[in-house]
């Protein structure tokens, strides 16, 4: 009767042993990732004002699984949102890295490129995120504001009403083709946007603001008031506000409501 040969007999056995080491590591991966996704469960159970307890669990995902895009998205849109942009960018750069198909990642790349004053970055982080989902009309908008912050007026116009056509409620994009009217002096339509904006969304303040300077620059100084007004209504700790209505009192002649305001101002800057 033949006998296996002894080579044969050792090469079955690394067969195996082969075998049970990836089963083994498989097991081993399979627990890690388990283990990262309950981390996670842990930071969006987290007090969403308590970016420490979130960054932490986040941190041990990312220690479990390494290559886990979704703990490295999390922890980055908590950087962002506690203002640390270094971090932030860190995270994001790494999502990419992992998955160069992430628009996600690009366009979360370019809201913190374009809050560090990286605006040529910013719009090419923007156009990736675009060219892999461009149905995204907030990156159109993104966009359009860092061409609106360099100065590029047409191309910012041009991605904005790309936004306005993917997503006609969408009051930023009429927000930012206002303010690039208003940054031509085509006073009449930027109050047309910021109008349109402020009708999409109400407590889109900053709109009441602008709307504000396009209406005193037009002459119509009731409205500008009334808007003045609104806005300080809305946020009541924001300087510009007072500093503005103090300037159109003064204007008007009603010095005691103009000293009041910039007196406001003065204690507002104190804090």
């Amino acid at each position: 009767m033949h006998r296996p040969s002894s080579l044969f007999l050792n090469s079955v056995a690394t067969v195996l042993l082969l075998a049970a080491t990836a089963v083994c590591q498989a097991s081993e991966s399979n627990e890690k990732l388990n283990q990262a996704k309950s981390y996670i469960e842990a930071a969006n159970s987290c007090d969403a004002k308590n970016p420490k307890c979130r960054i932490t669990a986040y941190t041990k995902a990312i220690e479990s699984a390494p290559a886990l895009v979704e703990a490295y998205n999390g922890r980055g849109l908590v950087y962002r949102a506690a203002g640390d942009l270094d971090h932030a960018l860190a995270d994001f750069n790494k999502v990419i890295e992992l998955d160069p198909r992430s628009a996600q990642g690009y366009y979360y790349r370019a809201i913190i490129s374009a809050a560090k004053n990286d605006l040529p970055n910013a719009i090419d982080d923007f156009g990736k995120a675009i060219e892999l989902l461009p149905e995204s009309w907030a990156s159109y908008v993104g966009r359009g504001n860092a061409h609106l912050r360099s100065r590029h007026y047409q191309s910012a116009i041009t991605d904005f009403e790309k936004a306005m056509q993917i997503e006609p409620k969408a009051a930023d994009a009429w927000y930012g083709r206002g303010m690039v009217y208003y940054l031509r002096n085509e006073l009449t339509k930027a109050v047309a946007d910021f109008t349109k904006a402020i009708e999409l969304n109400p407590e889109l303040s900053i709109a009441y603001l602008n709307r504000s300077k396009c209406y005193e620059l037009a002459g119509d100084n009731a409205a500008a008031l009334s808007d003045l007004i609104k806005f300080v209504e809305m946020e009541p700790l924001d300087v510009r506000g007072y500093d503005s209505r103090a300037d159109l009192y003064e204007k008007l002649g009603e010095k005691e409501k103009a000293e009041a305001d910039r007196q406001k101002a003065i204690d507002l800057r104190k804090r």
